[in-house]
């Protein structure tokens, strides 16, 4: 999901649907333990992930504080700050 925020890092499309979304850094410190540097913008919220050139690891779920994660492949994928460290 598209959203328009001041502080997006970027936006990808995921390959198996084709649905757009964007991310941007996350200062959450469970998702930062467990080296998830990201929000991506869901419809019902947000998904704590880590994002790369060419797909995302998505934490789906969390089962006894551990992140279940899924991994995304992107179609498209585009950064548009500087800030984004793959």
């Amino acid at each position: 999901m598209l959203t328009s925020k001041e502080d997006n890092c970027g936006e990808f499309q995921e390959r198996d649907r084709g649905n757009w979304f964007s991310y941007r850094k996350t200062t959450d410190p469970w998702a930062l333990k467990h080296g998830l540097t990201y929000e991506i913008d869901v419809l019902d919220g947000v998904r704590f992930a880590h994002v790369l050139k060419t797909r995302a690891h998505i934490c789906l779920d969390e089962l006894d504080g551990i992140p279940v994660v899924e991994t995304w492949h992107f179609r498209r994928h585009s950064p548009y700050k500087d800030v984004v460290d793959f």
